[in-house]
């Protein structure tokens, strides 16, 4: 608890994380609009569908999350934090899960400007196109479809909750790049090419789609809708879930082993 309430107050202080949070919430406004902008017919889908699209919740979780996982926490390593946490007496496990509590924060708070537009306009009768398939199209589109109700609430704090989840999980292996690099620029670099390079890996083949399925990468995103069958949401948390949990091993038997300097 020490530590996590040392990590919330040196990132509350920082600037970073709230200039991240500023990116994620005009990059939000910008993708809204696209899809606006294109259900009136206002901007063409070729438009929308190219460069705007590096505005969606699943380019920008992947760019924003890799850089928040390398300037808010594998500083750290840099800034000598960690090595005077393990001479302090702090078991290398709880830093582990003090790191993960925190980077968990930093994602659900990039999220939040994407969860928090759905959650405005849903219940709005502006036109939204879903022109590509991310959980935030998806709710916006499909909500036209929808009665207005405590329920719809519901299921869109389901499927945001559930897309944070997954966005959670892909970013993962940052915390174990953070323990193995402990540098700032490899855990970015690493961790966005690993987001940017799996997600399309996993459909070149049936084979390789196979493979990736069991991994958060492979999970289809296009299926977080108002329809989304129990079946897909429960095999999506407990992939994610496993997912997690791997990397949390990984990262503790990486650091476990490793000298801090």
């Amino acid at each position: 608890m020490q530590l996590l309430k040392a990590d919330f107050f040196k990132l509350s202080r920082s600037i970073s994380p709230w200039a991240l949070f500023l990116l994620a919430l005009i990059s939000a406004i910008i993708f809204a609009a696209c899809s606006h902008y294109v259900a009136t017919d206002s901007l063409s889908i070729e438009t929308a569908s190219g460069s705007l699209s590096l505005f969606s919740e699943t380019q920008m979780m992947a760019l924003l999350g890799s850089i928040a996982a390398g300037i808010c926490l594998t500083t750290d390593f840099e800034n000598k934090i960690i090595e005077n946490a393990v001479s302090g007496g702090h078991s290398r496990n709880a830093i582990i899960i003090n790191k993960m509590i925190s980077f968990f924060i930093l994602i659900a708070l990039l999220y939040l400007p994407y969860a928090a537009i759905t959650l405005l306009f849903a219940f709005t009768d502006a036109a939204f196109s879903g022109f590509l398939p991310t959980p935030a199209l998806n709710i916006l589109s499909g909500a036209a479809e929808q009665i207005s109700t405590a329920g719809l609430f519901g299921k869109i704090l389901l499927i945001n909750g559930l897309s944070l989840f997954i966005f959670i999980s892909q970013l993962m292996v940052s915390i174990f790049f953070m323990f193995l690099f402990k540098k700032a620029v490899l855990v970015i670099t690493a961790t966005y090419m690993t987001s940017l390079i799996l997600g399309p890996v996993s459909s070149l083949n049936e084979t390789i789609h196979s493979v990736m399925a069991y991994t958060p990468y492979g999970i289809d995103l296009s299926q977080l809708t108002f329809h989304m069958s129990g079946k897909f949401i429960g095999e999506s948390f407990l992939i994610s879930f496993v997912f997690i949990l791997v990397f949390y091993l990984a990262s503790f038997l990486i650091f476990r082993k490793a000298e801090v300097k």
